[in-house]
């Protein structure tokens, strides 16, 4: 491929529900511009786009590809994204280096979860959007309708800009709205163009026809602003309507360069051009078994060139790369620049990841960090074999660089290893990945609630250890009390001793004894809060009296005194803020009440959303993620974060000792 200057690339990110056909779009642009041989099908695991693994043994888009097309002299970086609602991590990923957005919808089954989540994305990142309806050809396919659901849910901006031409059931071409005054949509597209221009606007309602230049600068205008959403219509996989859109998009696609400056988090001010500086955003990392670590990056400001000389401004360390290619789904091809606003990938950089810039030493900047969705759902992972532990934990860490989406959490109280995602897909990709690419086989199961354990009564006992086995004996004697502390989590230790009963140098082996076993507790072994221990009695040996001898007497005086001192399980309460359609308000708040929830509040989120806050019990939320997502068909989102402690209904604490006593049982049997 040739090098391209700035003002000839198109960056485009394709979006849409799964299975709308972005992948065929792509291998259609693909096939039309002779960069491959034949049109792959995601479905049997063929596509160009879909070359990993498990993408193919799925029959679905997986990870974001790059497709560079070159087309009339242009080159349009096109950014396949998956659809499933698990993978919005890639999507995310994706539009970051996107100046453009193509939402595929299907035309049979119009408006879906995945086009809402795209449109939201978009709004979120200020990217103009096109619309392809895709599958026009196919049976029980309706255009009109889904124009109307489009126009319904998204507003009047969106507008036919190509409509197809149909025999019987085939699309044999398309007719050019603006080429026809006499279509109903072409005063549409007229009104959005003049709505970008004060001057325009002035013509239209003077009913005065735009020259082409003032249509040509109207159409940018009103695309960059958001007042227009052109509408295509096609089917990729028969390649119809495809080049259409690949000239709309190389005649409107904003260029990157046209904005003039880009803005760094604290405010340093880039020209976006091929004369200064370097920057570059990495916006997706690759571990590959055989090359290594793949970056792809977007070209910020100035150029780069495989002797760039590179400097992590976030890791404050040089890199060098390995190698400079333009990426065409698995295929890699060196490239010697890559103008401002290109898209390209460095290898073997050592310690860059997602979400770090890339620029000069002399001119460091920091850019805004994609923000990904918070994984929700939590799995307790561990491996199959106890040798396959360190294997596991490596595989994980390289996992974790390609997919920001994930989160790894070691829970010291519980002991468990927890991973977070999107979505349960999205786990079992990660099974299988570290299965095929790094020959570790891990178990997934629930994780364990973090649930505490304190105190609502008083007790003083006697914690007396004594030992004599000849010679040197063992010995050390406290008396205790317990009593609840709430002004402090951690246990606090205080001493009432007088006349030297026990003497001082024995406080620090009482005190450790003590606050060691607040680490488990006599309930369910959770740990023990919002406890005093109050050290006010004892007796010592001259001779045998020992630090470690204080420090069992100690155990033993919490072993006797925490059941005596009216022992409760604390359950862990979490604030959750739902987002979803109005017309699943209710049964929000209705599943809510089942998990012991309580509503907090109610409002709009954006028009036609719900923004439901509540408190539930984090232990009735761990499958929340994918309940939720059945409950709103894939259109609701919330997060979770802990609040506080409150006392486990009796029920509850039954049920969780229970489960601790048989755990106990089923090792004690191990």
């Amino acid at each position: 491929m040739k090098e391209y200057l700035a003002k000839d690339v198109r960056n485009v990110v394709l979006l849409g529900h799964s299975g709308a056909g972005k992948t065929a779009l792509v291998e259609s642009a693909l096939f039309q511009t002779k960069a491959i041989d034949r049109m792959g099908k995601t479905t049997d695991g063929t596509a160009a786009m879909d070359f990993d693994p498990e993408e193919a043994k799925r029959g679905v888009s997986v990870y974001t590809a790059l497709a560079p097309i070159e087309w009339k002299n242009v080159k349009i970086n096109f950014i396949d994204t998956p659809g499933y609602l698990d993978y919005e991590g890639e999507k995310v990923s994706g539009a970051a280096a996107a100046d453009l957005a193509v939402i595929v919808v299907s035309a049979k089954d119009g408006i879906e979860s995945g086009t809402e989540s795209a449109a939201k994305l978009c709004k979120k990142n200020g990217i103009p959007v096109v619309f392809f309806v895709n599958k026009i050809d196919d049976d029980n396919a309706d255009f009109e309708k889904t124009v109307d659901e489009l126009r319904n849910k998204f507003g009047t901006s969106v507008v036919p800009f190509e409509i197809p031409v149909m025999e019987g059931k085939k699309m044999t071409g398309s007719s050019k709205v603006l080429d026809d005054p006499s279509n109903p949509h072409y005063d549409q597209i007229a009104e959005a163009i003049a709505s970008a221009d004060d001057e325009l606007m002035e013509k239209f309602f003077e009913g005065e026809p735009f020259t082409p230049e003032e249509t040509a600068k109207g159409l940018k205008l009103a695309l960059n602003s958001g007042e227009f959403k052109p509408l295509f219509a096609g089917s990729a996989t028969s390649s119809q309507g495809v080049a259409q859109l690949l000239d709309f998009i190389k005649e409107n696609c904003p260029v990157y360069t046209d904005y003039g400056t880009v803005t760094d988090k604290d405010g340093t001010t880039l020209k976006t051009d091929d004369s200064e500086a370097f920057s570059a955003l990495v916006f997706k990392t690759v571990v590959d078994a055989f090359v290594g670590k793949i970056s792809y990056v977007k070209v910020m400001s100035g150029t780069l060139t495989p002797q760039t000389a590179l400097y992590n401004s976030k890791k404050d360390q040089a890199e060098k790369a390995g190698g400079l290619f333009v990426v065409c789904g698995k295929q890699q091809t060196p490239i010697n620049k890559l103008s401002c606003g290109d898209i390209g990938a460095l290898t073997k950089l050592l310690v860059t990841e997602t979400n770090d810039t890339l620029c000069t030493k002399e001119k460091k900047v920091v850019f805004k960090d994609i923000e990904y969705p918070r994984p929700m759902l939590g799995v307790a992972v561990s491996p199959k074999t106890k040798d396959d532990e360190d294997k596991m934990s490596d595989a994980l860490k390289k996992v974790l660089i390609e997919d920001k989406s994930l989160n790894f959490v070691r829970n010291a109280e519980t002991g468990e290893q927890v991973l977070y995602g999107v979505g349960d897909q999205q786990l079992d990709v990660v099974v299988s990945k570290l299965k095929s690419r790094y020959k570790v086989e891990v178990v997934f199961k629930e994780p364990k609630v973090q649930y505490r354990e304190t105190i609502r009564g008083k007790s003083e006992v006697q914690g007396k250890y004594k030992k004599q086995n000849g010679g040197a004996g063992q010995y050390g004697d406290v008396w205790v009390r317990f009593e609840p502390n709430p002004d402090s989590e951690e246990m606090v230790f205080a001493e009432e001793v007088f006349g030297g009963a026990v003497p001082k140098n024995y406080f620090p082996s009482v005190e450790a004894g003590l606050r060691g076993c607040m680490a488990k507790g006599p309930l369910a072994g959770c740990k023990v809060v919002n406890v005093k221990a109050t050290l006010y009695d004892g007796s010592y040996h001259p001779v045998d009296s020992k630090p470690n001898s204080f420090e069992a007497a100690a155990r033993l005086a919490f072993k006797a005194g925490i059941p005596k001192a009216n022992p409760i399980l604390l359950e862990p309460i979490g604030k959750v803020t739902v987002i979803c359609p109005e017309e699943y308000t209710g049964d929000i708040i209705g599943d809510f009440n089942k998990r012991r929830g309580m509503i907090m509040d109610t409002g709009s989120a954006e028009p036609g959303e719900a923004k439901i806050d509540a408190e539930v019990p984090m232990a009735e939320m761990l499958k929340y993620a994918t309940e939720l997502r059945s409950m709103t068909k894939g259109r609701g989102t919330y997060v979770i974060d802990f609040d506080r402690y409150e006392p486990a209904p009796q029920n509850v604490t039954d049920k969780v000792v229970a489960a601790t006593a048989a755990e106990r049982k089923d090792d004690d049997e191990d």
